[in-house]
């Protein structure tokens, strides 16, 4: 199969150096995925770590191609060997993060694969995406800092003032046309008026005759 990618983008509202000590911890994934990852074990040149998963029998490997806090960056690959607990091969992944003010930052976690023979796109690109929002939710969450989906609230209240205002408008035109009716109703007393002056005339020449 030919590869894939997949990238998950979320802004963080802490500082990009907090943010990048917990989620850029090459040996730091059970305290932001607790429920994913159970275990975390280095070699003794720190350069590879041995991952328990949960509901996976076998351990996965991963080994770190870079780690540069200058740019906030990490690089790292999955060690091939035999049924590993996931459905892709040649995988490498990066993580960055950005700063976007003093107290914010932009995650960025992707992923280049190859799916295995035995999985679908769909399954590979779901099971990337979960480990990429959990890992950035739990970063969230030990930083104690919410997530920016919270502001959806805010798109509610301006529809709700838009409908308010929309159901005002036709206020504005009822009152319009009762200001047209009375302006017509001096029009039709007049009318009235007039007949009655032409009725009056025929008597007086009646007067003259006798």
């Amino acid at each position: 199969m030919a590869f894939m990618r997949v990238k998950v983008q979320e802004r963080i509202a802490a500082p990009a150096d907090q943010v990048w000590e917990l989620i850029g911890a090459f040996n730091g994934l059970t305290k932001i995925m607790p429920s994913l990852i159970k275990s975390s074990q280095l070699n003794p040149g720190g350069t590879v770590r041995k991952l328990k998963i949960a509901g996976a029998k076998k351990a996965l490997q991963e080994r770190l191609l870079k780690y540069d806090t200058a740019t906030t960056t990490q690089v790292y690959e999955i060690v091939e060997e035999p049924n590993t607990p996931v459905p892709f091969v040649n995988y490498t992944s990066t993580i960055r993060v950005k700063a976007t003010s003093a107290r914010a930052c932009m995650v960025e976690w992707s992923s280049r694969f190859e799916p295995k023979k035995t999985s679908s796109k769909q399954e590979c690109q779901e099971m990337a995406e979960l480990v990429y929002t959990t890992g950035i939710e739990g970063t969230r969450k030990k930083l104690g800092v919410g997530t920016a989906k919270k502001k959806a609230p805010a798109k509610k209240k301006a529809a709700s003032k838009k409908k308010a205002a929309a159901k005002k408008a036709p206020a504005k035109k009822t009152g319009a046309k009762k200001s047209t009716a009375k302006k017509a109703a001096p029009k039709k007393a007049v009318a009235k008026k007039a007949p009655a002056k032409k009725k009056a005339a025929p008597k007086k020449k009646a007067a003259k005759r006798c």
